[in-house]
């Protein structure tokens, strides 16, 4: 019986392709994810994220939950866009290296 996977990849090939174009992206977004974090986190969205949980002081409990919640989740964006441009850093770091070790 012939092998059906004959001339295919191997799981481990696949891994080390994926693995590769994991690190190609994180190289080519890297940039991208800095200024988002840069944005995202900078003192001028902290100042309007004051602003707007200010001017929502005197108004009803629920709005002043949903914009206490809104602060929150852009601290928490923040935090993650922070986690994945150390990922995406290191993936760079690795094709740097890589790529330097090939000659590139």
């Amino acid at each position: 019986m012939a092998n059906e996977n004959a001339g295919t990849p191997g799981v481990e090939e696949l891994r080390a392709q994926f693995d590769a174009l994991q690190r190609q992206i994180a190289v080519a977004t890297v940039g991208s994810a800095e200024d988002f974090v840069a944005l995202l986190a900078s003192p001028e969205v902290d100042a309007l994220m004051a602003g707007i949980t200010n001017a929502a002081a005197p108004l009803d409990e629920a709005t002043r939950k949903r914009v206490a919640s809104w602060a929150k989740m852009r601290n928490d964006m923040a935090t993650l866009a922070k986690l994945e441009l150390a990922r995406l850093r290191g993936l760079a770091a690795v094709a740097d290296t890589e790529g330097a070790s090939n000659g590139g």
